[in-house]
C-alpha cells in the first residue's frame, strides 16, 4: 500500500503532462550548461591586436618592439605614422589598444629621467584589455631593468601554459564552476516548483490522497526524484565538461559527485523552506533567484573570500556553491589531500539536513492548513 502510493504520487507530480516541471528540472540546466561550455571553449586571451606608434628611432625602441612582437599575448598588427591612425584603427575595431614610443626615448632613459610611455586601449572589452596592458607594461619593465645589460638580438620566446587545464581554454577555469553554479540555482527553483504548484492549484486533497493519505509518502514523493534527476544531470554535465582536462581518479569523482549531490539536496531544500515560509510560488521563486542568481560571485571562483568584507564572508560560507566549488577545485588539481574535501563535504551533508528537515517541518504544517481550507470550500460547494 505505501509502495502503491508512492509511486502513484511520483507518476502524478512528474508524468502528469508537466511540461513546465521538466524544462527547469531538465532541459533548462543540461542546455545552459552545454551552451557555456560552448562560449567558454575558445583558447585563453592570445594575440590581442595592438598597434606602436613609433616617434623614437633607437636601439631601446627597436627592443621594445622586438619584445612586443615576441609576446604570445600580444599580437603587434600595426605600426602607425601617427596616433590619430592608431585611434581609427581602435574605432574600427581592428586594434584592441596601442602605445607610443616618444621621441627621445632612449636619450632620456640613459639620461635616468624616467620617460612615460602612454598606452592607450578600448573601452569595450575590458577582459582583454586588461590582459593587453597588463602584458604591454610587464614587456617595458622587463625591457626597461636591461638597458644597462648587455643587448639580446633575438629575445627568448615563450609558451602559455595552464595547471589542470591541457588544451589552455576557460573551461578549467570558468565554465566547470558556471555549470554547477547552474545547477545549484536550477535545484532551488525546482524545489519551489515541486511542492507549491500544489498549493497554487489547489490540489493537496488530491496530491495527499494520491500518497495514500500519508504526508510523508507525498514528502518523498516529491523530493527524492527531483534530487536524483537534477544530480544525474548535474554529475552527466560536469563528466562531460571535465573530458579535455587531467582524468579524475575513482575517488576525486566519487567525492565530486558526492559534493554535487549534496548541494543540490541543500539548494531543493532551501527552496522548500521558502515555499514553507511564505506559501505562495512567485514570492518563493522570486527569493530562490534573488539568493541563487549571484551565487557564483561570492563563491571564491572570481574573486577571493578572504578578501571580501565579513558580512559578504558570512553569506559566501552559507552558499553550498562555495563548498562545492571549493572541493572541484582540489579534484580538478590532484594530488591534494582528501582531508580538507572531507570538512567540505561534512559541511554540505549538514547544510542539505538542515534544510531539508526544517522544510519537512514547514510543509507539514502547509499541507495540514491546505487540507483544512480545502475541505472547507468542498463543504460550502456542497
Amino acid at each position: 500500500m505505501l509502495l502503491q502510493g508512492l509511486l502513484n504520487t511520483i507518476r502524478k507530480i512528474y508524468f502528469s503532462h508537466n511540461i513546465v516541471l521538466w524544462m527547469i528540472l531538465l532541459v533548462l540546466p543540461v542546455g545552459v550548461s552545454l551552451f557555456t561550455m560552448g562560449m567558454f571553449s575558445s583558447q585563453i586571451v592570445q594575440h590581442v591586436p595592438i598597434g606602436i606608434v613609433a616617434q623614437d628611432d633607437s636601439m631601446l625602441a627597436d627592443k621594445i618592439k622586438s619584445r612586443l612582437r615576441s609576446s604570445p599575448v600580444l599580437n603587434v598588427k600595426m605600426e602607425c605614422g601617427s596616433m590619430r591612425e592608431c585611434e581609427r584603427a581602435v574605432v574600427r575595431g581592428d586594434l584592441q589598444g596601442f602605445l607610443v614610443l616618444p621621441n627621445e626615448l632612449e636619450r632620456r632613459a640613459l639620461r635616468l629621467e624616467s620617460p612615460v610611455i602612454p598606452i592607450y586601449s578600448s573601452g569595450q572589452n575590458y577582459l582583454t584589455n586588461m590582459f593587453a596592458t597588463k602584458e604591454i607594461r610587464a614587456v617595458l619593465s622587463a625591457v626597461g631593468s636591461e638597458i644597462f645589460v648587455p643587448q639580446i638580438e633575438d629575445p627568448v620566446k615563450t609558451e602559455i601554459h595552464s595547471v589542470g587545464n591541457v588544451e589552455g581554454n576557460y573551461q578549467g577555469f570558468l565554465a566547470l564552476g558556471l555549470v554547477t553554479a547552474i545547477f545549484h540555482l536550477a535545484a532551488m527553483i525546482v524545489g519551489v516548483y515541486v511542492v507549491s504548484f500544489p498549493f497554487r492549484d489547489h490540489r493537496v486533497t488530491e496530491m495527499v490522497k494520491y500518497a495514500g493519505g500519508s504526508r510523508l509518502t507525498l514528502w518523498v514523493a516529491s523530493v527524492f526524484p527531483m534530487n536524483i534527476i537534477l544530480w544525474l544531470a548535474s554529475v552527466g554535465c560536469y563528466a562531460y565538461c571535465h573530458r579535455i582536462l587531467a582524468p579524475l581518479t575513482l575517488d576525486e569523482f566519487v567525492m565530486t559527485a558526492a559534493a554535487q549531490l549534496f548541494m543540490i539536496c541543500a539548494c531543493s531544500g532551501a527552496g522548500i523552506v521558502f515555499v514553507g515560509v511564505v506559501g505562495v510560488m512567485r514570492i518563493a521563486t522570486g527569493a530562490a533567484g534573488v539568493i541563487g542568481s549571484p551565487a557564483f560571485a561570492f563563491a571564491g571562483q572570481t574573486f577571493p573570500v578572504m578578501s571580501m568584507p565579513f558580512a559578504v564572508r558570512c553569506f559566501a560560507f552559507v552558499l553550498p556553491l562555495t563548498h562545492v566549488l571549493k572541493i572541484q577545485s582540489m579534484m580538478l588539481l590532484g594530488d591534494v589531500s582528501m582531508e580538507t574535501s572531507w570538512h567540505s563535504l561534512e559541511i554540505l551533508i549538514g547544510m542539505a539536513i538542515f534544510w531539508n528537515l526544517l522544510g519537512a517541518f514547514l510543509m507539514s504544517m502547509r499541507w495540514k492548513r491546505a487540507l483544512r481550507k480545502e475541505s472547507e470550500w468542498a463543504r460550502e460547494a456542497a
